[in-house]
């Protein structure tokens, strides 16, 4: 399973610096944050920098899409029926021109979120598209498979909807699913269940997955062997984010806060926080081990106290993603036996720690884990104990 870099807000130069730094990546385009003159010459600076590009049309919301999405001349014209056959072909020409232009290394379909309402529309449009595309065009062709969490945490609504796709030509899926209520981590232990069948199914039917705007809960979808999970800075990259492609409203005041991201314990904390596990001798319990070490986090383990350090936002983010893409390399293994081994140690390690840590009054707060333990064990249960012999036999062709 690899990383892949999920564009958002303020990331261009940073994308650069870690292509550079490690030498290749994946990134998939955000038009929402990026202005389309701006675009090309964006692309030619990843791809010399060694990295491969996608380019994710964004069209979860035609009738209110966000102002700059809007830029675009593929966005859907203004008073058009979606459904209008000539508004799907010309959408399907301006994305075949983008993905030409950008040397893309497969073709990302349009779609809108799936909801109660549109599922017929929604796979009428991925299959036209998907006509169009695999008739003009031999890169690969993945659909978009954006989810409301309703749609998530229905178990019998995955299992008909799987069945719907079958007939669909595309190589595979890019799937966006949106959290209930808005949570940055998933408690819900149904939507983290029908989230891992979902792409457990994709997968058993021979597909590329591609599991987009993810944070490190999705590591669970190593053992379905997803090909790759995407995230990035803040946290609309790293969770599904409806408001942030639609038209804008009045804009609320946010107040930041720098936040480190501890591996060993799935868990983000706040740096003043870290100054407590420091004044009491527990500051070990946060540093990154072995190939989680990393020059972006490592001022904060030298010795002081770690608000008097130079640790900015960018290194947070810098080793949040550093830390995650390691995590992906450990979680890619040869058989279905060792990928869930190795998840199910992790996860009780990680378990282990956050209690540790606890033990002395510290918790990540609404970045905490602790809720999602059960959300991810049970997931991880339920396809081991209805897919595991079928993943187990097919693992080596997925």
């Amino acid at each position: 399973m690899k990383l892949y870099f999920q564009m958002g807000h303020g990331m261009q130069a940073m994308i650069l610096d870690l292509l550079n730094e490690w030498g290749d990546g994946d990134v998939i385009l955000s038009p929402v944050n990026i202005d389309p003159k701006s675009l090309k010459g964006f692309s030619e600076n990843v791809k010399n920098a060694g990295g491969r590009l996608l380019f994710d049309p964004q069209i979860f919301y035609p009738s209110t899409g966000h102002v700059k999405l809007q830029r675009y001349p593929y966005w859907p014209t203004k008073g058009a029926s979606i459904v209008n056959g000539g508004e799907y072909s010309r959408i399907d020409q301006e994305l075949l021109r983008i993905n030409k232009s950008l040397d893309t290394e497969a073709v990302i379909l349009p779609g809108d979120q799936i909801d109660e309402l549109n599922t017929e529309h929604s796979l009428k449009w991925m299959a036209k598209s998907a006509e169009y595309f695999r008739n003009k065009t031999e890169k690969p062709i993945y659909a978009t498979l954006c989810l409301d969490p309703e749609r998530v945490r229905n178990l019998i609504f995955i299992e008909k909807f799987i069945s719907l796709l079958e007939h669909i030509d595309v190589d595979g899926y890019y799937v966006v699913t949106q959290h209930p209520n808005g949570e940055y981590i998933v408690e819900d232990q149904l939507w983290m269940t029908g989230a891992l069948k979902l792409v457990t199914c994709l997968k058993t039917m021979g597909k590329k997955v591609i599991a987009g705007y993810s944070n490190h809960q999705n590591l669970v979808f190593a053992l379905s062997k997803v090909d790759a999970i995407a995230s990035g800075n803040y946290l609309n990259t790293r969770s599904f984010m409806p408001d942030k492609f639609k038209t804008p409203r009045e804009n609320t005041p946010k107040q930041k806060s720098t936040w480190y991201y501890n591996p060993n314990s799935f868990s983000e904390y706040q740096i003043p926080q870290l100054d407590v596990a420091y004044q009491f001798k527990h500051l070990s319990d946060f540093e990154p081990q072995t190939n989680y070490k990393n020059k972006y986090s490592d001022v904060l383990f030298r010795g002081a106290t770690p608000t008097s350090t130079n640790y900015r936002e960018k290194d947070s983010f810098r080793h949040y993603l550093y830390c995650l893409r390691e995590q992906c390399k450990v979680l890619s293994k040869d058989t279905y036996k060792e990928a869930f081994d190795m998840y199910e140690f992790m996860l009780n390690a990680a378990d282990a720690k956050m209690k540790a840590i606890k033990a002395y009054g510290l918790t990540g707060r609404q970045r905490d884990f602790a809720g999602a333990v059960e959300a991810n064990r049970v997931a991880m249960y339920y396809i081991n104990d209805n897919y595991g012999l079928k993943l187990n036999f097919e693992w080596g062709r997925m």
